[in-house]
Order: C-alpha cells, then sequence, then structure tokens
C-alpha cells in the first residue's frame, strides 16, 4: 500500500498545513481586533474631548457677551443641571442644531444619553473682572 497519495495524484492539504494556516490568522485576527478597538476607543475620546471644548467655549461666550449681566453670572452659578445649561445653550450649535437641554446635546453629538453612562459637570463661571481663569467643563464616565 502505498502511502504516499501526493505521488499518486491526490492534491490537497494535509491537517497540519490546514492547522497552522487556522492558527496565524487567529493570531493575525487578534492583532487587527486590538488595534481596532484601540481606534475605536481614540474616536471616543476625542469625540469627548470636542464636546467638552464645545461647552467651555460656549461658557466663555456667556461671559463675554456684552449682555450678560453679574446677575446672569450668579444665577449661573447658582443653577446646576439643564438651569445652569439654558444659560448657555444659545452658544451651542450641535450640526446646525441648538440643544435645549443636556441630553439633547448628547443626542445631537451622538453621545450616548443613557444615565449613568455619561456625565457632563461644568465648572463655575468666575467673576468677569476676575484675572482667575474659568474651570473647563468635564466629560466623566465615558466608557
Amino acid at each position: 500500500m502505498n502511502r504516499n497519495l501526493r505521488a499518486r495524484g491526490n492534491k490537497g492539504f494535509t491537517i497540519v498545513e490546514l492547522i497552522v494556516v487556522v492558527t496565524v490568522i487567529g493570531f493575525l485576527a487578534a492583532i487587527a481586533v486590538g488595534a481596532y478597538n484601540k481606534v475605536v476607543n481614540d474616536a471616543k475620546t476625542t469625540k469627548s474631548l470636542a464636546l467638552v471644548n464645545t461647552l467651555s467655549t460656549a461658557k466663555s461666550l456667556f461671559v463675554a457677551d456684552p449682555t450678560t449681566t453679574e446677575a446672569n453670572i450668579q444665577s449661573y452659578n447658582g443653577a446646576t443641571g439643564d438651569a445652569q445649561f439654558a444659560f448657555i445653550s444659545k452658544y451651542i450649535r450641535v450640526n446646525g442644531a441648538i440643544p435645549t437641554t443636556t441630553a439633547d446635546l448628547l443626542t445631537f453629538s451622538g453621545m450616548p444619553s443613557t444615565p449613568g453612562v455619561i456625565t457632563i459637570t461644568f465648572g463655575t463661571v468666575e467673576d468677569t473682572a476676575s484675572n482667575t481663569p474659568d474651570s473647563p467643563p468635564q466629560v466623566t464616565g465615558y466608557p
């Protein structure tokens, strides 16, 4: 009995060759998935930073606006959440839309608006005559 099947003209791959090919493909796929996850996380970070910059710019425009009074600034400082957001929302445009609440801002920006996934914390607006810089708003908890 001739054990050399290739000599008789049978063409095909041995089991060892198939195992090696599947192992190499699996290794390359693992590297590709890791690189893809890094790119996705970098994109989420960039998107969050862009949102923070938008909020920071809106707050700066609010303070610099000549129609903003000291009473408005004091009201902003005493407000929280959407009440605080209402003061700066007129300075924000996201894809041409004007968000009226922080949930709208997240939706228009394509950010997750599920409670607990993202938190927007506004810094306090310093007195316009002060030289102390404003603390920027922060986005925390983005997965």
